[in-house]
C-alpha cells in the first residue's frame, strides 16, 4: 500500500509502519518505564505493615482517617495495582492513577508527609520489588533528599546533573529551600532547574513532599506556572490533612 503526501510524492506506508514499530521496541514513542504487578497482597494486611513500619520511628504512629488514603493507594501505587487512585489537584476528587508517575504528597507542617515517603521506601525495600527503566531491570527504591540540601550541593559544586537523571528520586520539604542559589557567581533557581529536567525525560520517577498543594499560587510564584504544570504530569497527586501530628 502506498499514499501521496502534499508535493505527489509517494509515501510507503509499510516502511513507516516498520520505523513506527522499531521505534516502540526502542521505547522512543512511549515512557520508557517498565512497571510489574505484584497482585497477590491484601491492602487491609499492607497497611498494618504500613502501621507497623511507622509505629518503629514513632510509637504515636496511626493510620487514621487523615492519611488513610493516601496510604492505601501509595501501597497500591508501588503494587502496580491498576485501582489506585490519587487526588485531581483541581477538583481534590479521587481520580485513576498513573502507575509510570512519580508522587507528590502536600500537608501541613507535622502532618508526616516526608515520613510516609520514608515509609513507603521502607516498605518497598521489604517486598523488593522491580522496575525496568529503559532496557535495565532493578529494584523500585530510591534516595530521599531534602530540597535545601540539593541547594547546598549546588552552591558547593556548581552541579546537579547527577540528580537531573537519576531513573528515582525523592524530594523532601520542596519549597523551604531558598529561592535561588549561588556558585562562583552564577545564581539559579536550583529546585526550578532541577524539575524542568526531569519533566523532560521519559525515564524518571519523582517522588516530592511539600506544605504547597501542587496547584497553589506559591508554587506557581516560586517555581512558575511551567513547572507547576509539569509537576501535575510528572506526580500522582496527594494530601494527608490535620494538624502537626508531633504536638499531639
Amino acid at each position: 500500500m502506498e499514499i501521496k503526501n502534499e508535493k505527489g510524492q509517494v509515501v510507503h506506508t509499510n516502511h513507516i509502519s516498520r520505523l513506527i514499530e522499531e521505534m516502540r521496541k526502542r521505547n522512543i514513542l512511549t515512557n520508557s518505564i517498565t512497571r510489574y504487578q505484584y497482585l497477590q497482597y491484601d491492602v487491609e494486611e499492607s497497611l498494618q505493615l504500613i502501621e507497623a513500619i511507622g509505629k518503629s520511628r514513632d510509637p504515636k504512629f496511626v493510620i487514621d482517617d487523615e492519611n488513610r488514603f493516601t496510604y492505601t493507594n501509595l501501597v497500591k501505587w508501588i503494587h502496580c495495582d491498576t485501582t489506585a487512585q490519587c487526588l485531581d489537584p483541581e477538583t481534590r476528587q479521587p481520580i485513576p492513577a498513573k502507575l509510570k508517575r512519580g508522587i507528590y504528597i502536600a500537608g501541613n507542617t507535622g502532618t508526616g508527609k516526608s515520613w510516609a515517603l520514608e515509609i513507603i521506601l521502607a516498605y518497598a525495600k521489604a517486598y523488593g520489588f522491580r522496575i525496568k527503566f529503559d532496557d535495565e531491570e532493578t529494584r523500585l527504591s530510591w534516595v530521599n533528599h531534602r530540597a535545601d540540601d540539593i541547594c547546598s550541593r549546588f552552591a558547593e559544586t556548581g552541579s546537579i546533573d547527577g540528580l537531573k537523571k537519576v531513573n528515582v528520586i525523592g524530594i523532601q520539604d520542596l519549597g523551604s529551600e531558598p529561592s535561588e542559589s549561588c556558585y562562583m557567581g552564577n545564581r539559579l533557581n536550583v529546585m526550578r532547574n532541577l524539575i524542568e529536567a526531569r519533566g523532560d525525560l521519559s525515564n524518571t520517577l519523582t517522588f516530592i513532599t511539600s506544605n504547597i498543594p501542587i496547584n497553589h499560587k506559591l508554587l506557581i510564584e516560586q517555581y512558575n506556572d511551567r513547572v507547576a504544570s509539569r509537576l501535575s504530569e510528572m506526580c500522582n497527586y496527594y494530601e494527608i490533612r490535620g494538624i502537626d501530628r508531633r504536638k499531639l
